[in-house]
């Protein structure tokens, strides 16, 4: 299932610049098979191969009810759960809380029927497919390779609020294998483009750039990819879970992702050596000049505030924005925001919008003074809100009214949230009460709030304000307790 074609093309990152990871070990072995569709008796694979003058195994087992061993979108979606798992804190439990909207939304896929069913079958083969790594799974911890045997999925609990299929609201809560969150809660992981992913096209392409890129760290030292890797063409096809084992099949297979990798410029050539009984495959990448190595991971949850998603909707990619809302504050980001709108609307066309919003935020020479203050102060809006860590000195005291421009700025978010079906304002609220303070009440009590946003008793909006208004005021154990009073059965 191709997704929805991209209207801009989107070049990869350096390693060095990439912020978002993955775990290693899964996108190394490449435990989804890059077709894109698979007969339905093709419920196995098996791949041998030497590790250290140790003969390494890696089995798949997958019954055919779920459609065969998991292929497709199936890798988009398991690459998410991991990447959700980490923004959630990378809890011990492995445990990821979402809804079926949020998790077709992160995956890059559009909210409809079709995609909603595909999730549903991809969760149920991640679920279904049993993998057995003998001496091939790293073990960051005790610096050595172990045998482990996984379930990708270990158990999904899914509440889809009447009826069978998944939909906006449909919430769900899902477990990790141990093994992979044991890798990803001890940082065994890799730099992973998602931007770039999600901007290819069709899932082959997705799913062998998945593969390939993990290809290019050694498994043992994680630090720096290679320029050029070269692989025996059918031990690459056994790699990709390929069906097909003729040199002249495999190359027609993995041309059309081949090209458009090339296209992009994150391959700069795919030759093939050797002859046709002893064929290598050539990756020559063209995305970087390895210096300086790709960064060491630091991975942090920090909640986004409707401000970071102005900021990413301008075009600031979300770390910075994270980033500027920390260091500066809200106060003086929306006070910025206002002035880099201001700038627009006077008719100045900036070459990089999301560079120069960047640069009004930073600015502490005063280039843009002029058009700060001419705008009204905003404190009206933001009195409650602490600004975090240090700020840049203020040329102009704050005072008088709410500024019509924030006004606007607040109304769109809550527009854009109050447009959402009921039952998706509620998962998402709710998602948020989980994450603050989901140890500190009991599934009933969750049962109630979603029960009352659902009947309109609580408003999913007023909900999602008032968890991080908590949090940032550090009042969540007062929250945690009045919503245990309020939804505990026999005190309504």
């Amino acid at each position: 299932m191709p997704r929805p074609r991209k209207k801009v093309t989107v070049h990869p990152q350096r390693p060095a610049e990439i912020t978002r990871f993955d775990e290693a070990n899964s996108a190394r072995l490449g435990l989804i098979c890059v077709q894109e569709r698979i007969p339905s008796d093709y419920t196995r694979w098996d791949h041998e191969w030497t590790v250290e003058d140790r003969t390494a195994r890696l089995t798949c087992i997958s019954p055919s009810e779920y459609g065969g061993v998991p292929h497709g979108l199936d890798g988009d979606f398991a690459t998410t759960l991991n990447l959700m798992y980490l923004e959630q804190g990378s809890p011990d439990s492995g445990e990821v809380n979402t809804t079926a909207y949020q998790l077709l939304s992160k995956s890059g896929f559009p909210d409809s029927g079709q995609y909603y069913q595909a999730l549903q079958e991809s969760l149920d083969r991640l679920k279904g497919a049993t993998y057995a790594a003998s001496e091939s799974w790293r073990d960051k911890r005790y610096d050595r390779w172990t045998t482990v045997k996984f379930n990708i999925i270990e158990q999904i609990d899914a509440d889809t609020a009447g009826g069978l299929a998944f939909g906006s609201g449909t919430l769900l809560r899902i477990r990790l294998a141990r093994p992979v969150v044991q890798s990803l809660r001890a940082q065994y992981v890799k730099p992973l483009d998602m931007t770039f992913v999600q901007s290819l096209n069709r899932s082959l392409t997705r799913s062998l750039y998945r593969i390939l890129d993990a290809r290019r760290y050694d498994p043992v030292h994680l630090s720096e990819p290679v320029t050029v890797l070269h692989i025996p063409l059918q031990q690459w096809a056994r790699e990709c879970k390929l069906l097909e084992t003729m040199p002249a099949r495999i190359r027609r297979n993995l041309e059309g992702a081949h090209q458009e990798l090339i296209d992009r410029g994150y391959l700069r050539s795919v030759t093939y050596e050797g002859t046709r009984l002893s064929t290598a495959i050539v990756y020559e990448f063209g995305d970087v000049q390895v210096n300086p190595p790709a960064p060491e991971p630091s991975l942090q949850v920090i909640a986004d505030s409707p401000l970071v998603e102005a900021l990413c909707r301008e075009g600031v990619v979300l770390p910075v924005a994270r980033k500027l809302v920390h260091q500066y504050g809200e106060l003086h980001v929306t006070t910025r925001l206002e002035a880099f709108q201001s700038l627009l609307s006077s008719g100045y066309s900036p070459k990089k919008r999301s560079a120069l919003l960047v640069d009004v935020i930073k600015d502490e020479d005063g280039k843009y003074t002029g058009v700060v203050q001419d705008l009204p102060a905003l404190t009206g809006k933001l009195e409650t809100q602490t600004p975090v860590g240090e700020r840049p000195s203020r040329t102009k005291k704050a005072a008088g009214a709410p500024s019509t421009e924030l006004d606007e700025l607040t109304e769109r978010m809550n527009s854009e949230f109050n447009a959402l079906p009921r039952d998706e304002q509620a998962a998402r609220a709710l998602t948020q009460v989980r994450m603050f303070v989901g140890r500190e009440l009991r599934e009933h009590h969750l049962r109630g709030l979603m029960a009352a946003m659902l009947s309109g008793e609580a408003d999913p909006l007023e909900v999602q304000r008032e968890v991080i208004r908590a949090a940032s005021e550090l009042r969540l154990p007062e929250f945690a307790q009045r919503l245990r009073e309020a939804h505990e059965p026999g005190n309504g």
